[in-house]
């Protein structure tokens, strides 16, 4: 399959969404990950339980249905789309999916569980032969006006909870991306419009509904299961499924939003990490937000910024250059998102991401996008070839918003400003998928490297942006946060269910394993528990 390819700029805003949206020679070894095949008759079996023990409101959808490929079809990587369950279940409740859960467990199905699918890695929320759970029946959208709050299912898409919001004036810390859903967004973090003084999308959350290993359904919160409430700020796929969200609200505010590309020039690249180094800084204005990201596709090189204000108030240009396009709205968080940001972008792609934290230096942000020149000159000739390196800050007002969550002490350690780096590689041909690969590993160890020598590495990898050859557990979180989190998944699944059977999303790795440092003081990524070895979903 050929994904469609946008115009430059349409990708750079694309990518900036996600944003918002070892060795260094591309002859470095690199295999594809690893999503081993369940057999198929084990998966035949199991699919022919869950149809026996299910009620008949519980869809179980062979491949070929037309249900099955509309699940199928929603995966936004083009990678997740080569894999092919030998069915899907799609509960409509959390009673359902506590007794697909136990099915499951009996028949020792392994599954993997799907939300909006928008994971971008091979095997993240699909699988090989096995059951995928549909989680896109639970979509509710329970609103309470008095009390300024909202019950979201894992399967609504952001737009349709902004949308449905909107008549209420009233908003919450969602994605800046149509296409996400809540599920993947809030069980990995989520980056929002309002971070700079609400911290991540999951802050909002002061109530899970959740269905355990055992099947039991229970609720969570500070008072009650205290314990799960603080990990599942970083849930990943280790202690239950996720089947409603309770949030907080605040009133809708007056957005304005602009996205802007700019042609590469010795001035445009100084005004531009200029002004977003200065906006790293800054925690005072904290209605406003800002992304940077250098591009490069078809040959064009632009520098493509996003900023807003939560005020409606619509700022001037950041460089006295004249940009290539520039499109900007006042309007709500709906509108925005819907006519500005997100525009006639397709929602899939053959993709491969990579992440790292660092602090805040305007002459690294320069020497990456030069690193990402000389690594993928090679490359120029491929069909449909997109390379991204985006610049997301994290203010110290940021970071402290997450005291409540299991990654507040790994991003504290550095005691400074920070900034997420997103490498997005994108490309049309599934023979390049090796190369490219490579190419963006390479990008992405030169720059931990590099900015290890420099004094700037932070330890933290975020979830969301991450590949599954990294290690989140061991570098989101301090080692004892991580030995916390695995006496809590000890407590809710004693027996294991979610490591053996739910392949997908990230798993905290065994007893004992912390990662371990290589020579340049950069955590090793080779050993203990991958994402791979038990293959959520995000951004």
């Amino acid at each position: 399959m050929v994904c469609q390819v946008p115009p430059p700029s349409a990708m750079v805003s694309y990518s900036l969404l996600f944003l918002l949206a070892s060795s260094v020679s591309l002859g470095v070894l690199c295999q594809e990950p690893e999503t081993q095949a369940i057999d198929s008759k084990s998966g035949k079996a199991c699919c022919k339980a869950l149809r026996n023990e299910l009620p008949p409101s519980v869809g179980v959808f062979a491949r070929g249905t037309p249900e099955y490929n509309a699940r199928h079809q929603t995966y936004y990587s083009l990678q997740q789309q080569e894999l092919f369950p030998t069915c899907t279940v799609k509960p409509n409740s959390a009673s359902d999916v506590s007794r697909v859960l136990q099915i499951a467990k009996a028949h020792k199905c392994p599954f993997a569980v799907a939300s909006g699918g928008h994971m971008s890695w091979k095997g993240s929320s699909n699988i090989d032969g096995g059951v995928v759970i549909d989680l896109r029946a639970l979509n509710q959208i329970d609103i309470s006006a008095k009390d300024q709050t909202v019950k979201l299912g894992p399967g609504s898409p952001w737009i349709n909870v902004y949308a449905a919001l909107a008549p209420f004036n009233i908003s919450t810390t969602g994605a800046r991306n149509n296409f996400v859903g809540v599920g993947g967004f809030l069980a990995g973090g989520g980056i929002t419009f309002e971070s700079v003084n609400k911290g991540f999308g999951a802050n909002s959350v002061f109530n899970y509904e959740v269905v355990l290993a055992n099947g039991s359904i229970v609720s969570v919160n500070k008072d009650t299961n205290a314990d799960l409430f603080w990990a599942l700020k970083l849930a990943g796929s280790n202690f239950g499924v996720i089947t409603q969200y309770e949030m907080t609200t605040f009133p809708q505010p007056v957005i304005w939003g602009a996205v802007s590309a700019y042609p590469i020039t010795n001035q445009s690249t100084s005004d531009l990490l200029g002004a977003f180094e200065t906006y790293g800084h800054d925690d005072t204005n904290t209605d406003y937000f800002q992304s940077v990201a250098y591009a490069s596709a078809g040959g064009v090189d632009v520098f493509s910024v996003v900023q807003g204000t939560l005020d409606g108030v619509p700022q001037g240009p950041l460089t006295s250059v004249e940009p290539i396009s520039h499109s900007e709205l006042v309007g709500s968080t709906h509108d925005v998102i819907n006519q500005v940001i997100q525009g006639a972008l397709a929602p899939t792609a053959r993709a491969h991401w990579y992440t790292f934290t660092t602090k805040i230096d305007k002459q690294f942000f320069q020497d990456m996008r030069t690193r990402a020149d000389n690594i993928f000159a090679p490359l120029n000739n491929r069909d449909g070839l997109t390379v991204v390196v985006g610049f997301q800050a994290l203010q110290k007002s940021f970071i402290a918003k997450s005291a409540g969550s299991p990654v507040f002490n790994a991003l504290s350690q550095a005691n400074d400003d920070l900034v997420f780096v997103l490498l997005l590689v994108t490309w049309d041909d599934p023979a390049d998928e090796l190369v490219m690969r490579n190419a963006t590993n390479a990008l992405g160890a030169w720059g931990e490297a590099e900015a290890q020598r420099r004094g700037l590495l932070s330890q933290f990898v975020y979830l969301n942006y991450a590949n599954e050859e990294q290690r989140i557990y061991e570098r989101a979180v301090t080692k004892e946060d991580l030995d916390r989190l695995r006496s809590v998944q000890k407590s809710y699944d004693p027996s294991g269910t979610f490591t053996k059977l739910w392949r997908g999303g990230y798993k905290i790795p065994p007893v004992g394993y912390h990662g371990a440092e290589t020579s340049t003081g950069v955590q090793e990524e080779r050993n203990g528990s991958t994402a791979r070895d038990a293959q959520s979903d995000e951004l």
